[in-house]
């Protein structure tokens, strides 16, 4: 994990751990003695989730199949933003799960050689770290950043968030920093979940904030937007009259908190359950919606000819060893018509269909299933959302001019189909708060996930087992995959 050159000498004392034994032990051996920009020099594999675009240096990593954030700071203020997260979550918002902190103690720093009647004037050089869990299914910002910003898309981002600040308001938490850059978006199937990711600003009071604090929530989040959407606009080297959030976004996300206010009051007043079964109807109905899905179709070349039922599913079981539901199976073997045809045109030779199946299975069909593995729901069909995103990455890499990768156009997908922005049938922070004895609140909100053995006919005998993985082990397989991807992505494009 770390390089071979030796880490200062520090003594045990230096270091202090407020953590409990477990994380601990994960977490000492990580080079506190260096500030986080220097981590990677030392061997630290940093997992892609966030730029930090905030005040101060964060970095996310794995040990052991848990994943941590770490922010930099001081140590008087990652003790309070510790005790903030701890309250925030007792109340059953959804926040990153606090770990506890760390203090290394340094020496002091010269401010100014002479000071007040003289005098050498120093800083304190102590620094100290806020460490906590991150949330499963965290979509990285780098990919939240790629995909298209439509109108429906930034409404579904700015919906989940009103709905967190509504929920931190309604239970007493002026957030005073609220922005992009401290929030982390989850998509569970039918849900985009915001998670705060920053409390040190956070005030805490016994019962819901002011308006007067509701609306500099609400300005300071605006202006956020703005100077966030300019950093956007330059990375992605738009012309500067387009605009990536404007005014309109901004109205509609003042409207839905607004909206979902009045709703919160609503459920505030009504009578509160009290019996098992009543929660456990709220746990298996909270944000239940279905939706329609198109099918792929238009660009398959094939020859007509009668075959009998069955023909289809056999097929495709002898040339990759999987079995696709009978309402399915011509859809997706005119797929692989259609990608032998490109595939034959761009190397310019005829590609047998049996060497374009396979081309198909590794390239796209694989990290598909294995994505719908990590974001569907148990009521949800696979195969058809399989179809929908294939078709959505065809049309984004024709709109973009090269080929996107399979993990941006689910992401695209999932970002258009999801619901968001609602309270359902309960106060989600009355639910959570319930079940705080047990889960935090972002593992109370998690919907019930597709069951493996649902996607197991889809796979082929030696990957089966990757659906049934951990969601840490699957992750990292997932990713490892996604990356032999990339350089085969540069020379087809369809």
């Amino acid at each position: 994990m770390y390089n071979e050159e030796p880490l200062p000498m520090t003594t045990s004392s230096s270091i202090q751990f407020h953590l409990n034994k477990d994380d601990q032990e994960l977490l000492a051996n990580l080079p506190w003695q260096y500030r986080l920009e220097e981590w990677i020099d030392y061997g630290i594999a940093l997992l892609s989730i966030r730029h930090g675009e905030s005040r101060h240096p964060v970095v996310f990593v794995e040990l052991d199949g848990k994943r941590y954030a770490i922010k930099e700071t001081t140590p008087r203020m990652a003790e309070r933003e510790i005790a903030n997260l701890h309250e925030i979550e007792r109340r059953g918002i959804p926040t990153l799960s606090p770990a506890g902190s760390v203090v290394v103690h340094g020496s002091p720093i010269l401010l100014e050689e002479y000071g007040p009647n003289g005098v050498p004037e120093y800083i304190s050089g102590d620094r100290g770290y806020t460490v906590t869990q991150l949330a499963p299914r965290v979509i990285p910002q780098v990919l939240l950043n790629n995909i298209p910003f439509t109108r429906k898309t930034k409404h579904t981002l700015f919906s989940a968030i009103a709905l967190l600040l509504v929920e931190l308001h309604e239970h007493g938490i002026y957030w005073g920093d609220p922005s992009l850059a401290n929030v982390l978006m989850r998509i569970d199937g039918r849900r985009v979940l915001a998670i705060m990711a920053d409390a040190e600003t956070a005030e805490l009071f016994p019962a819901p904030v002011s308006d007067e604090m509701r609306e500099q929530d609400l300005e300071t989040l605006r202006e956020s937007l703005l100077w966030q959407a300019e950093d956007l606009r330059q990375a992605r080297g738009l012309s500067e009259d387009e605009e990536l959030i404007d005014d309109k976004d901004f109205r509609y996300l003042h409207q839905k908190y607004h909206v979902l206010r009045r709703e919160h009051s609503h459920f505030a007043s009504s009578p509160n359950f009290s019996t098992l079964y009543q929660v456990q109807y709220m746990l298996e109905t909270l944000n239940q919606k279905g939706f329609a899905l198109l099918g792929i179709g238009g660009h398959a070349l094939q020859q007509f000819a009668t075959v009998l039922p069955g023909w289809y599913i056999q097929r495709i079981h002898d040339l990759l060893g999987i079995t696709v539901p009978r309402a399915y199976a011509r859809h997706f073997y005119n797929t692989l018509l259609g990608h032998q045809a490109m595939l034959s045109k761009k190397e310019q030779r005829e590609v047998s269909l049996e060497e374009a199946a396979q081309d198909w299975y590794t390239r796209y069909h694989l990290p598909a299933i294995l994505l719908l593995r990590r974001n569907l729901t148990s009521d949800q069909d696979p195969m058809k959302a399989y179809f929908e995103i294939m078709e959505r990455r065809w049309k984004m890499s024709l709109k973009a001019g090269y080929e996107i990768p399979i993990e941006e156009a689910t992401l695209a997908w999932a970002m258009q189909e999801a619901d968001t922005g609602k309270l359902g049938v309960v106060d989600p922070a009355t639910l959570a708060t319930w079940w705080r004895d047990r889960l935090p609140a972002t593992e109370v909100l998690e919907p019930s996930l597709i069951e493996p053995k649902t996607l197991e006919p889809l796979l082929s005998k030696e990957e089966k087992p990757l659906v049934h993985l951990p969601t840490p082990e699957l992750d990292q397989k997932l990713t490892q995959i996604l990356d032999q991807q990339k350089p085969e992505e540069e020379e087809h494009e369809e």
